[in-house]
């Protein structure tokens, strides 16, 4: 059944973007100038470079595939500073967003809990939400989740997007079975090699990228460096912080071996999600809801967790509430780590990343719990979401007051109700 389309959220849009522009831009004076505007900064330099036919070879801060420059060098586009453009575009970018979970709400006549999630919970991270690329990364991945039912075309976008940040991958996850999965991953692949292929060819230095990350140590807010975050503070733990690779790292005993940890814990998670893969019986709201839970995976495990990381999460939340799926638990829990996020970032960073502090560092570990809580949540959803029927002996089929049909069994939706003497067809 269709719904009307939500116009009536558009004004609460408006009125909050427009406080978030004044607030990045210093007319409205929330100080922090540095943490809004020194990201764009870093794009306007990097994208002078671009214009000069190559990437920035030799910067530790580049560690992204070749078409992050494209958000880069788009504001260029436009007629104001580079700041200004890129905010602007970065508005746009958010405003693209509300309209495909607004178009898919009323296409599918989801819930518009959804709608409301992005437009409110989006406003949470403050200005953050549009002074980092990763708006344009999101939209891409809203994208390939509401567009189409077309694998190809849900590949041909993750591998877009593939090629503007990596964690779009993610939604991979969820394509049901081997038909669905091999087409959209080769979609992918086409999209990726031909286009990183280009940029190889074009540009010196666009495969950099494969190997930026390998020297990065453990930053401050990631999961992994939760309990020397808090040692810390409570004078139990020795080490420091230190800037490096664009980040806080910590320093210190027992830092390598948790570090060791987190990056062990990716591909753990990796295998954790193939076992389900191989044993769910998936439904239409799989794709969605395997993406929630894939990238809230790659996120606790990452030796690296920026505030930015939370917007990924909250567009993938929203349309897992605008789909009413069995992911909503989690999708909250990441709307209160948005909200959370939001009081870190900028306000108190000093207390975790420099000083030690008490009060932001409780802040700090009570978000990460929040997202780890919502990674075990999320996959205990979709894993119960998903489970096969129990095959029911062909000797008791007489108890549900009538014989199945050949092929048929009585299926658990997985929801947590029982379907008491219904059917459904296994596909």
């Amino acid at each position: 059944m269709r719904h009307r389309f939500p116009w009536q959220v558009l004004p609460v849009w408006l009125i909050t973007r427009v406080v978030l522009f004044l607030a990045a831009t210093q007319v409205i004076p929330v100080g922090h100038a540095g943490s809004f505007e020194g990201d764009v900064a870093l794009y306007s330099g990097w994208s002078d470079i671009l214009l000069r036919g190559e990437f920035p070879a030799g910067d530790e801060k580049w560690q992204y595939p070749p078409y992050a420059a494209l958000p880069m060098l788009a504001p260029h586009l436009l007629p104001w500073s580079y700041r200004i453009d890129f905010y602007v575009l970065a508005l746009v970018c958010d405003l693209a967003i509300l309209l495909l979970l607004c178009r898919f709400t009323a296409k599918t006549g989801g819930s518009r809990t959804g709608v409301w999630a992005w437009t409110v919970g989006a406003a949470l991270l403050g200005p953050l939400l549009i002074s980092r690329y990763d708006l344009m990364v999101t939209l891409v991945a809203v994208l390939a989740l509401t567009a189409s039912t077309d694998p190809a075309v849900r590949g041909a976008l993750i591998g877009f997007g593939l090629a503007i940040k990596v964690w779009p991958v993610a939604l991979l996850t969820g394509l049901r079975r081997w038909r669905e999965l091999l087409t959209g991953a080769a979609s992918s692949l086409v999209v990726v090699v031909l286009g990183c292929g280009v940029a190889a060819l074009v540009l010196p230095h666009a495969l950099d990228f494969l190997t930026a990350q390998q020297d990065r140590g453990l930053q401050i807010e990631s999961l992994a460096a939760t309990p020397f975050a808090l040692g810390r503070a409570l004078g139990w733990w020795d080490g420091f912080t230190t800037y490096q690779h664009g980040a806080m790292e910590l320093v210190g005993p027992g830092v390598e071996t948790a570090t060791l940890v987190s990056v062990a814990a990716t591909p753990a998670a990796l295998v954790l999600l193939a076992v389900w893969w191989f044993r769910a019986a998936p439904t239409e709201n799989t794709y969605y809801d395997a993406a929630l839970t894939t990238i809230l995976f790659l996120v606790v495990t990452s030796r690296v967790l920026s505030p930015q990381y939370l917007i990924w999460l909250l567009g993938v939340a929203a349309v897992v509430l605008a789909a009413r799926t069995a992911q909503r638990p989690a999708a909250w829990l990441v709307l209160a780590a948005t909200l959370l996020t939001g009081i870190m970032y900028p306000w108190i960073e000093e207390d975790y990343s420099w000083s030690g502090r008490l009060p932001g560092t409780l802040v700090l570990v009570v978000r990460n719990l929040v997202l780890l809580a919502a990674a075990v949540v999320s996959f205990v959803q979709l894993w119960r979401s998903t489970r096969r029927p129990a095959r029911v002996p062909s000797g008791m089929r007489g108890e549900t007051g009538e014989d199945a049909e050949p092929g048929e069994d009585l299926v658990d939706p997985g929801d947590g109700t029982a379907a008491r003497g219904s059917r459904m067809r296994v596909t």
